[in-house]
């Protein structure tokens, strides 16, 4: 067919369709990208949850006192909680996102803290320098407004004293503008969680470049398919179109049909209109039609000579249909097949003619 494959494809109307809702839903999704607010996402993450004590057995002279207090006695416990803060979101907790009357902190329900709140790491100098425990109660404490940076993050640990029967529970304390809630989890349970990043690139490197692979082949496969797909489209269109310009053709009082025209009729619905085009000018004058030919059988050999390649290409063509037929070293018109390609082809010109106009 004279139309290649891509050509096709790339101005069928499907295919422009669907390039066009890939360019607007690449642009949406840039546009809300750039828009999109970064988020603040303070964490406390409990690192460690340590039993100082634990009464498993009863050993009846064993006494643990504390503040000359029999913890035995009274049935109470020590334990180490150990607290990562940390910024988990992608925008930098500063001093102006702080609320002054609720300050950032740790508050112990059903415990209380027996010793100062030590910060036993930070991830930078910082707030290694800057990090203070301020307004350090019996079951609370609040830290000193400083800057965290995403990924940042400090450690604090805590000794809780509380009843044996009752766990403690970690609260975070403070408001940070654009955070409503400040979450306390567990770290175990964020081992198990991967990240979003973390999921796309699981694996070693081989396992990398055969998903690589794998997502090309189904990209690739993808597109052959929505190419099939809108080739398939696009020609049942353009056979509906030709088969509805033949009707018109054969329904006009100037057209008488018959049989052989068909020949006429089948290279256009297989081929459009270009070769019946190419084929029009050589029958309207036998003489140049022979001199074309003779000329294209000298040169035939000589594939640099294209036109004349071309011309004899198109003869052959035209006699395989019967448009044209030898008569010893000449070729003849048939008459009645000459008439109505010409007259086929000025129809098809003014269809076209008439499109551009409307257009």
């Amino acid at each position: 067919m004279e139309d290649n494959f891509f050509k096709r494809f790339i101005e069928s109307f499907v295919s422009r369709t669907v390039i066009n809702f890939l360019g607007i839903l690449g642009t949406l999704i840039s546009i809300y990208a750039f828009l999109q607010e970064k988020k603040v996402d303070l964490r406390y993450e409990i690192i460690a949850n340590t039993n100082v004590l634990d009464f498993n057995a009863d050993v009846s002279k064993l006494e643990v006192l504390y503040d000359n207090s029999n913890l035995k006695k009274t049935q109470e416990n020590l334990r180490i909680y150990t607290i990562k803060i940390i910024n988990n979101g992608e925008q930098n907790v500063i001093k102006e996102l702080y609320d002054s009357n609720d300050p950032l902190g740790v508050k112990i329900i059903n415990g209380k803290i027996i010793e100062l709140p030590q910060i036993i790491q930070s991830s930078d100098d910082y707030i290694k320098r800057n990090l203070k425990v301020l307004d350090y109660e019996k079951n609370k404490i609040c830290f000193s407004q400083i800057i965290i940076e995403p990924g940042e993050f400090f450690i604090v640990k805590l000794l809780v004293l509380h009843n044996k029967k009752i766990t403690p529970k970690i609260v975070p304390i403070g408001k940070v503008a654009g955070q409503q809630n400040i979450n306390v989890v567990n770290s175990i349970d964020l081992k198990n969680e991967l990240s979003f990043w973390q999921k796309v690139f699981f694996g070693n490197i081989w396992i990398q470049i055969l998903r690589f692979f794998i997502y090309l082949s189904l990209v690739i496969l993808i597109i052959f398919v929505l190419g099939t797909i809108s080739e398939k489209v696009v020609l049942s269109k353009h056979n509906r179109l030709r088969l509805k310009l033949i009707k018109e053709f054969k329904n006009q009082d100037s057209y008488h049909y018959i049989k052989i025209d068909e020949a006429i009729f089948d290279r256009y619905k297989s081929e459009d209109i270009v070769r019946l085009k190419m084929m029009k000018p050589l029958i309207e004058n036998e003489k140049n039609l022979n001199k074309k030919y003779k000329e294209s059988i000298e040169t035939y050999s000589n594939n640099d000579n294209r036109n004349y390649l071309t011309d004899f290409n198109i003869i052959n063509e035209m006699i395989n249909d019967g448009i044209v037929f030898k008569d010893q070293d000449n070729l003849v018109i048939n008459q009645t097949l000459g008439e109505t390609l010409i007259k086929f082809v000025n129809f098809i010109k003014s269809k076209e003619k008439l499109k551009k106009t409307l257009l």
